[in-house]
């Protein structure tokens, strides 16, 4: 499903400040262009990834740029309680503007100049992307460029500041070697993942490289620079599309944004839901035919999708630990809901379903002695006490257990003609 329609909202760079969504993106002019033109950079904001306020608008003549139609992709962080916005001048250059007044903005150029300069590096100088690493320093790098024509990304630490370079920009290998832009570190259990459009990714130990190319981990009609971020416990890859996908004559230079859950399987490969694209995340429909465990908008710590037979589970549960689906739609009366968990253990457990959060009313309790091990998983069903509507639904559960039980899915009983 795609999100902010008719705005031309493309190169989705999302960051979690404050406990919320900001979402960094490119601007395409509109429908009918005959070429990529982008007129300025956006900021949006969300609580829920359903419904985005538009924040601020960084034009470039605000920037050492001046005016030009050539705004693409830009980058966000924040260090020392400001914010920093890395943009570029189509393939020439990358500036970065700060906010002392919050992600939302206003922005102003730090630098009255660029801080990777065209020419810098031999290859193009465009598509920052700035990671913050998990180290104790907190360690800043920016990343840009491009690898066609037998060119690399390049990287760099960034210095304390975030507006200068702490060492020279260092070429980037991947093995072998892709044709792309559009560069994103994420990183995951040690692992640094570089992706690029069409949702292709490599891995390396290091950030300097050399990356390893995997594949593709997704497909849709286009996967059009794609990046992730992590909320609420939950792991997601946003990425661009046409806004017109669907039509029979589809715009490639006007563009719209997609949000789906991202899954790492054991072996570190990245899974996302075919059914999610289409349908989107942050809101669910009693009268879909499953919804999994796994589509969570929000977990408490500790809890975690672990690869599973057919698919993923939820491990991690402790007595007390939540999993929180917000706007289940369409939900009946006293509708009749079906739990798959499973119990491995003697004593029993409990599933609370509350209302907006763990401590909101209670809609209904199942208790859940042992199914028989944590691999074997039952369904059981139930009435919630609940009114027509959309509901917020948080799974709350309880248990002597170190683990009281795993959890897989959860539906609602069909009417039967």
């Amino acid at each position: 499903m795609r999100i902010i329609h008719n705005k031309g909202v493309c190169d989705p760079h999302v960051h979690i400040f404050n406990g919320k969504a900001y979402m960094f993106s490119t601007h395409d002019r509109g429908p009918d262009q005959p070429i990529f033109r982008m007129d300025d950079w956006r900021v949006f904001s969300s609580d829920d990834l359903l419904n985005w306020k538009h924040e601020y608008t960084l034009r470039p003549e605000d920037t050492f740029l001046g005016k030009c139609e050539e705004c693409y992709a830009t980058d966000a962080a924040e260090r020392n309680g400001k914010y920093y916005m890395y943009f570029s001048h189509q393939q020439y250059c990358i500036g970065v503007a700060v906010s002392e007044n919050g992600p939302g903005g206003p922005y102003k150029d730090a630098l009255g100049k660029p801080l990777i300069p065209k020419g810098m590096v031999d290859t193009a100088c465009y598509d920052p992307t700035v990671f913050i690493d998990d180290d104790e320093a907190k360690t800043p790098y920016i990343m840009f460029g491009f690898t066609c024509i037998g060119k690399k990304y390049y990287v760099a630490r960034l210095n304390e500041d975030m507006i200068s370079l702490a060492e020279p920009p260092r070429p980037v290998d991947v093995i072998p070697n892709w044709d792309s832009d559009a560069c994103w570190i994420e990183k995951h259990n040690g692992v640094y993942y570089l992706t690029t459009h069409e949702a292709r990714f490599a891995t390396s130990k290091s950030i300097y490289g050399p990356y390893t190319y995997h594949g593709k981990f997704m497909y849709d009609y286009t996967v059009d620079h794609g990046t992730f971020f992590t909320y609420h416990n939950q792991k997601y890859f946003t990425y661009g599309v046409p806004e017109n996908l669907g039509d029979e004559k589809i715009d490639p230079y006007y563009r719209t944004t997609k949000i789906v859950y991202a899954h790492f399987k054991d072996d570190g490969s990245i899974v996302t839901d075919d059914f999610i694209k289409i349908h989107g995340v942050g809101q669910y429909d009693a009268n879909w035919d499953v919804i999994k465990g796994e589509w969570y908008f929000a977990a408490s710590d500790g809890v975690y999708k672990k690869e599973c037979g057919d698919g993923f589970e939820m491990r991690g549960i402790r007595n007390g630990s939540y999993l929180y689906y917000q706007n289940v739609n369409r939900m009946r009366q006293n509708a009749p809901i079906e739990v798959t968990v499973s119990n491995g253990n003697k004593e029993e457990a409990t599933v609370e379903i509350r209302e907006n959060s763990p401590f909101g009313n209670m809609l209904g309790v199942l208790k859940v002695g042992c199914t028989g091990g944590f691999d074997v998983y039952k369904t059981f069903c139930f009435e919630l006490e609940n009114t027509y509507g959309t509901h917020n639904l948080c799974f709350v559960f309880r248990g002597e257990a170190e683990e009281p039980l795993r959890f897989k899915s959860f539906c609602f009983t069909k009417i039967r003609p």
